[in-house]
Protein backbone atom coordinates (compact mmCIF):
# COMPACT_ATOMS: atom_id res chain seq x y z
CA UNK A 1 0.00 0.00 0.00
CA UNK A 2 1.49 3.40 -0.99
CA UNK A 3 2.59 5.51 1.96
CA UNK A 4 0.31 8.37 0.88
CA UNK A 5 -2.74 6.08 0.93
CA UNK A 6 -1.75 4.74 4.36
CA UNK A 7 -1.61 8.30 5.64
CA UNK A 8 -5.09 9.06 4.32
CA UNK A 9 -6.52 5.93 5.95
CA UNK A 10 -4.81 6.80 9.23
CA UNK A 11 -6.09 10.39 9.23
CA UNK A 12 -9.61 9.26 8.34
CA UNK A 13 -9.65 6.77 11.21
CA UNK A 14 -8.28 9.39 13.59
CA UNK A 15 -10.96 11.87 12.53
CA UNK A 16 -13.73 9.33 13.13
CA UNK A 17 -12.32 8.43 16.53
CA UNK A 18 -12.23 12.09 17.57
CA UNK A 19 -15.62 13.08 16.18
CA UNK A 20 -17.45 10.02 17.54
CA UNK A 21 -20.33 8.23 15.82
CA UNK A 22 -22.25 9.99 13.05
CA UNK A 23 -25.30 12.00 14.00
CA UNK A 24 -27.70 9.53 12.46
CA UNK A 25 -26.42 6.41 14.19
CA UNK A 26 -29.08 4.10 15.58
CA UNK A 27 -29.32 2.80 19.11
CA UNK A 28 -29.28 -0.99 19.15
CA UNK A 29 -32.68 -1.90 20.55
CA UNK A 30 -33.21 -5.68 20.59
CA UNK A 31 -35.87 -6.91 18.19
CA UNK A 32 -37.29 -9.03 21.00
CA UNK A 33 -36.45 -8.06 24.58
CA UNK A 34 -34.38 -10.80 26.23
CA UNK A 35 -35.90 -9.84 29.58
CA UNK A 36 -38.77 -7.59 30.68
CA UNK A 37 -36.21 -5.03 31.85
CA UNK A 38 -33.80 -3.80 29.18
CA UNK A 39 -31.37 -1.39 30.81
CA UNK A 40 -29.30 0.04 27.95
CA UNK A 41 -28.44 3.12 30.01
CA UNK A 42 -27.01 1.04 32.84
CA UNK A 43 -28.94 2.84 35.59
CA UNK A 44 -30.71 -0.07 37.31
CA UNK A 45 -28.81 -2.07 39.93
CA UNK A 46 -28.56 -5.82 39.47
CA UNK A 47 -30.70 -6.77 42.46
CA UNK A 48 -33.62 -4.54 41.41
CA UNK A 49 -33.39 -5.73 37.80
CA UNK A 50 -33.44 -9.39 38.85
CA UNK A 51 -36.50 -8.90 41.07
CA UNK A 52 -38.40 -7.03 38.37
CA UNK A 53 -37.49 -9.53 35.64
CA UNK A 54 -38.63 -12.49 37.72
CA UNK A 55 -41.88 -10.89 38.84
CA UNK A 56 -42.84 -9.54 35.43
CA UNK A 57 -42.32 -12.96 33.84
CA UNK A 58 -44.60 -14.55 36.45
CA UNK A 59 -47.09 -11.73 35.97
CA UNK A 60 -47.32 -12.40 32.25
CA UNK A 61 -47.73 -16.13 32.80
CA UNK A 62 -50.55 -15.56 35.29
CA UNK A 63 -52.39 -12.66 33.65
CA UNK A 64 -51.06 -12.43 30.03
CA UNK A 65 -50.31 -8.73 30.69
CA UNK A 66 -46.87 -7.66 29.53
CA UNK A 67 -45.02 -4.97 31.46
CA UNK A 68 -41.59 -3.92 30.20
CA UNK A 69 -38.94 -1.34 31.03
CA UNK A 70 -36.51 0.24 28.59
CA UNK A 71 -33.78 2.70 29.57
CA UNK A 72 -31.63 4.43 26.97
CA UNK A 73 -28.80 6.95 27.25
CA UNK A 74 -30.66 9.39 24.98
CA UNK A 75 -33.25 9.57 22.23
CA UNK A 76 -30.77 10.58 19.52
CA UNK A 77 -32.94 13.41 18.31
CA UNK A 78 -36.20 11.46 18.24
CA UNK A 79 -39.27 12.59 20.13
CA UNK A 80 -40.01 10.40 23.11
CA UNK A 81 -43.58 10.00 21.83
CA UNK A 82 -42.46 8.47 18.54
CA UNK A 83 -39.69 6.45 20.14
CA UNK A 84 -41.86 4.91 22.87
CA UNK A 85 -44.74 4.12 20.56
CA UNK A 86 -42.44 2.52 18.00
CA UNK A 87 -40.99 0.23 20.66
CA UNK A 88 -44.20 -0.66 22.52
CA UNK A 89 -46.55 -0.99 19.60
CA UNK A 90 -44.49 -1.72 16.50
CA UNK A 91 -41.21 -3.34 17.57
CA UNK A 92 -41.94 -5.25 20.79
CA UNK A 93 -45.73 -5.47 20.26
CA UNK A 94 -46.39 -5.49 23.99
CA UNK A 95 -49.66 -7.00 25.17
CA UNK A 96 -51.67 -9.85 23.77
CA UNK A 97 -53.35 -9.50 20.39
CA UNK A 98 -56.91 -8.36 20.86
CA UNK A 99 -56.29 -7.42 24.49
CA UNK A 100 -53.80 -4.53 24.19
CA UNK A 101 -52.70 -5.30 27.75
CA UNK A 102 -49.15 -4.02 27.60
CA UNK A 103 -47.26 -1.35 29.55
CA UNK A 104 -43.92 0.16 28.68
CA UNK A 105 -41.85 2.42 30.92
CA UNK A 106 -39.19 4.32 28.97
CA UNK A 107 -36.45 6.45 30.52
CA UNK A 108 -34.06 8.58 28.45
CA UNK A 109 -31.37 9.72 30.86
CA UNK A 110 -29.53 12.50 29.03
CA UNK A 111 -32.76 13.91 27.63
CA UNK A 112 -34.20 13.93 31.17
CA UNK A 113 -37.48 12.47 29.96
CA UNK A 114 -39.57 9.46 30.70
CA UNK A 115 -42.78 8.11 29.34
CA UNK A 116 -45.30 5.46 30.36
CA UNK A 117 -47.29 3.77 27.62
CA UNK A 118 -50.46 1.97 28.70
CA UNK A 119 -52.39 -0.22 26.29
CA UNK A 120 -56.11 0.37 25.94
CA UNK A 121 -56.80 -3.00 27.53
CA UNK A 122 -55.36 -1.75 30.82
CA UNK A 123 -56.59 1.83 30.63
CA UNK A 124 -59.45 1.19 33.05
CA UNK A 125 -57.11 -0.34 35.58
CA UNK A 126 -54.31 2.18 35.04
CA UNK A 127 -56.08 5.45 34.20
CA UNK A 128 -54.23 8.66 33.43
CA UNK A 129 -54.76 9.97 36.96
CA UNK A 130 -53.13 6.93 38.57
CA UNK A 131 -50.23 6.77 36.13
CA UNK A 132 -49.70 10.48 36.65
CA UNK A 133 -49.54 9.95 40.41
CA UNK A 134 -47.03 7.15 39.98
CA UNK A 135 -44.80 9.48 38.01
CA UNK A 136 -45.11 12.34 40.47
CA UNK A 137 -44.67 10.22 43.59
CA UNK A 138 -41.92 7.88 42.48
CA UNK A 139 -40.17 8.58 39.21
CA UNK A 140 -39.60 12.34 39.32
CA UNK A 141 -38.53 12.63 42.99
CA UNK A 142 -36.13 9.70 42.81
CA UNK A 143 -34.78 10.76 39.42
CA UNK A 144 -34.02 14.23 40.75
CA UNK A 145 -31.90 12.58 43.42
CA UNK A 146 -30.09 10.60 40.75
CA UNK A 147 -31.60 7.35 42.04
CA UNK A 148 -33.04 6.01 38.79
CA UNK A 149 -32.98 2.42 40.01
CA UNK A 150 -35.27 3.00 43.01
CA UNK A 151 -37.63 5.22 41.04
CA UNK A 152 -38.11 2.70 38.24
CA UNK A 153 -38.41 -0.21 40.67
CA UNK A 154 -41.04 1.60 42.75
CA UNK A 155 -43.12 2.61 39.73
CA UNK A 156 -43.01 -0.88 38.23
CA UNK A 157 -43.96 -2.40 41.60
CA UNK A 158 -47.11 -0.29 41.83
CA UNK A 159 -48.11 -1.02 38.23
CA UNK A 160 -47.40 -4.75 38.36
CA UNK A 161 -48.94 -5.38 41.78
CA UNK A 162 -52.10 -3.58 40.71
CA UNK A 163 -52.43 -5.76 37.60
CA UNK A 164 -51.92 -8.91 39.66
CA UNK A 165 -54.41 -7.86 42.32
CA UNK A 166 -57.06 -6.99 39.75
CA UNK A 167 -56.64 -10.38 38.09
CA UNK A 168 -56.88 -12.11 41.45
CA UNK A 169 -53.72 -14.11 40.82
CA UNK A 170 -51.48 -15.45 43.55
CA UNK A 171 -48.05 -13.96 42.95
CA UNK A 172 -45.74 -12.84 45.70
CA UNK A 173 -45.93 -9.06 45.60
CA UNK A 174 -43.01 -7.15 44.20
CA UNK A 175 -41.92 -5.28 47.38
CA UNK A 176 -42.68 -1.60 47.03
CA UNK A 177 -40.33 1.27 47.77
CA UNK A 178 -41.38 4.18 49.94
CA UNK A 179 -42.49 7.29 48.15
CA UNK A 180 -39.79 9.86 47.68
CA UNK A 181 -40.24 13.44 48.81
CA UNK A 182 -42.83 15.39 46.77
CA UNK A 183 -41.61 17.09 43.63
CA UNK A 184 -43.28 19.31 41.09
CA UNK A 185 -43.47 18.20 37.49
CA UNK A 186 -44.77 19.67 34.26
CA UNK A 187 -47.27 17.49 32.43
CA UNK A 188 -48.57 17.57 28.89
CA UNK A 189 -52.01 16.39 27.90
CA UNK A 190 -52.15 12.67 27.22
CA UNK A 191 -53.48 11.55 23.87
CA UNK A 192 -53.97 8.16 22.22
CA UNK A 193 -51.62 6.98 19.49
CA UNK A 194 -52.86 3.89 17.66
CA UNK A 195 -53.71 1.32 20.31
CA UNK A 196 -51.60 2.90 23.01
CA UNK A 197 -52.64 5.52 25.56
CA UNK A 198 -49.60 7.43 26.69
CA UNK A 199 -48.47 9.93 29.28
CA UNK A 200 -45.43 12.13 28.89
CA UNK A 201 -43.57 13.86 31.68
CA UNK A 202 -40.56 16.13 31.51
CA UNK A 203 -38.05 16.20 34.34
CA UNK A 204 -37.31 19.82 35.10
Amino acid sequence: MPSKFKLIVFLTGLLLAISGPPTGYCLEIPVTPPNPVVDLAGIIDDAAKTRMDQYLRRLEQATTAQVAVLTVPDLQGQSIEDFSLAIAHDKWKLGQKGKDNGVLVVVAVKDRKYRIEVGYGLEGLLPDSLVGSIGRQYLVPYFRKGDYSSGIYAAVAVIANRIAADAGVQINDLPTVSKASPAKTRRTNASPFGKIVSLLFFLV
